[in-house]
């Protein structure tokens, strides 16, 4: 009865190999039904060439002992058919007694469809393999304990470590990086519950240059959502960077002679003031050496008749005149108006000096090295240097939180305060406001940017960070600024996000992180 039911084809062979029993699996699976094969060889009949010597040694000694070395076990072999083909079973073979004579039961299955799906599975292997290895990212998985399990070519070659001397290494002994053992670290921030991050890391050679690369990290789960590891893709961007670097600086001096006009405008205003004052100076110390002459000679004339008991005429003349030309000029006026100018002549010159040192500040692409800044006073700097591009057009309100000093470069922060406010400037077509608040928030330094321009159509809002768009007319604009400033962000692993309203206006909020760990 249980033959009958099984599920599998089952064959009885005497001690000889012959079949002596053969159930209905058995006839469907083979195609033979059970009276033309009872009697038969089963070896010579159903095994494939390549197997036939194995079991016929195997059951040399089967017919003595009952045991044999498949007896017991579950193998793969290859059956064949009535019709000539040729499919893989799992076959199991036990033993039994019958008439003091040794008896073999086989237990067979067709694992033809297993087989081609372990093929097919082998074969999605080698591909992703091909692509794994072939990626022109360095790529590596790593496990919860940082152990690498598995690197690419390309992450070999980047790291100089070959594919199988990584394995079962830290992560951090094979690549390290200026993220590593910080709370900034990818893979750390991954296994806290992070979906994806995307950042710049920093690798110091052993001459103490820079390469740069690009990171995404993201996690390895199992079908239940558990995380068993994280995977890594790399990408050298030195070059890209420093092509980036260049259009930053294209950019900067495109929006330096921009504000050229404005800026010597801007000096000119000091210049001039300065100017004026001092020809007044000028006519004011004319006036004082003519009272002080006066002075001098009276004092020579009393000199010489001070014997005289009574002051001669000349004297009393003198002495009127002298008294006239106090009142004439003015003279405490004039010796309190001097004070005066000179102290506005010399804020003046400080002006001059500050803003020539902002824009040689600006301008200069100078080194690129990460320093502690003062974000509020770096947005004061950026202002002045920009003020002619704002003040016709809008009121400038600020609200300055209390910002603890930013890792980051000064520099290039200036570079994207400049192209907001500018283009804040060019929304606004009569009379406006920008509006800047600073605040720190979460570990980050956060800067919004406001306007009451015309506002950024919802079409234009995904494509306003894209290389050369821009919607300002032809010669107006290099469509990098917003690009530019993009980039600079991403690279301090900070965010730059836009909202705006037709015809309300716009507000970019920008959060950099107080410590890049770059």
């Amino acid at each position: 009865m249980i033959c009958t039911l099984a599920q599998d084809a089952i064959v009885m062979l005497d001690n000889e190999g012959n079949i002596c029993y053969w159930n209905k699996v058995a006839e469907s699976l083979l195609g033979y039904r059970i009276e033309q094969v009872i009697g038969k060889n089963f070896h010579a009949l159903f095994v494939s060439k390549k197997h036939q010597e194995a079991f016929r040694k195997g059951f040399s000694r089967f017919k003595e002992t009952g045991q044999g070395p498949v007896i017991g076990q579950r193998v793969e072999v290859t059956a064949i058919k009535k019709d000539g083909t040729e499919f893989p079973v799992s076959l199991s073979i036990s033993s039994i007694k019958l008439k003091n004579k040794w008896n073999a039961i086989g237990i067979a299955r067709d694992i033809s469809e297993r087989k081609r799906i372990e093929k097919k599975i082998k074969l999605a292997y080698s591909e992703l393999d091909q692509i794994f290895n072939t990626a022109v990212d360095g790529m590596r998985v790593i496990d919860t304990d940082f152990n690498i399990l598995r690197i690419n070519k390309t992450f070999s070659t980047l790291s100089g470590i070959g594919v199988n001397e990584s394995k079962g290494r830290k992560c951090y002994e094979v690549f390290s990086c200026s993220l590593c053992n910080s709370p900034n670290c990818p893979l750390v921030r991954i296994l806290d519950g992070e979906q994806r991050i995307e950042c710049e890391i920093e690798k110091k050679g052993k001459d103490a240059s820079a390469t740069f690369y690009s990171l995404a990290a993201t996690p390895l789960k199992k079908p239940d959502g558990a995380i068993i590891g994280i995977i890594e893709d790399i990408r050298d961007i030195t070059e890209s960077r420093q092509i980036v670097g260049q259009l930053l600086q294209s950019e900067k001096m495109a929006s330096i002679g921009q504000l050229a006009a404005g800026v010597a405008h801007e000096i000119n205003n000091p210049t001039g003031f300065v100017s004026s004052n001092l020809k007044t100076l000028s006519d004011y110390q004319n006036d004082i050496k003519l009272l002080i002459k006066q002075y001098r000679r009276l004092n020579t004339d009393l000199k010489e008749t001070m014997a005289i008991a009574e002051y001669p005429i000349v004297i009393l003349e003198q002495l009127k005149r002298i008294t006239d030309l106090e009142a004439e000029v003015d003279i405490d006026f004039v010796l309190n108006d001097i004070s005066d100018l000179v102290k506005e002549s010399q804020e003046g010159t400080e002006r001059i000096k500050k803003i020539i040192l902002d824009l040689k500040d600006f301008a200069h692409p100078g080194k690129d090295e990460i320093k502690l800044a003062d974000i509020n006073r770096n947005m004061e700097s950026t202002l002045n240097v920009v003020w002619n591009e704002l003040k016709y057009k809008a009121t400038v309100t600020k609200d300055y939180g209390d910002l603890p000093e930013v890792e980051c470069y000064p520099q290039q922060l200036n570079q994207v305060f400049v192209n907001l406010l500018v283009n804040a400037a060019h929304a606004i077509d009569n009379e406006g406001e920008i509006r800047i608040v600073t605040r720190s928030v979460d570990g980050y330094a956060e800067i919004k940017i406001s306007d009451t321009g015309k506002g950024i159509p919802e079409e234009n809002l995904s494509k306003i960070f894209d290389p050369f768009f821009t919607t300002k007319e032809v010669g107006k604009g290099t469509g990098l600024g917003l690009n530019v400033a993009y980039n600079i962000i991403k690279k301090h692993n900070g965010t730059i996000d836009v909202e705006s309203t037709v015809g309300t206006g716009t507000t970019f909020t920008i959060k950099v992180p107080v410590q890049k760990g770059v």
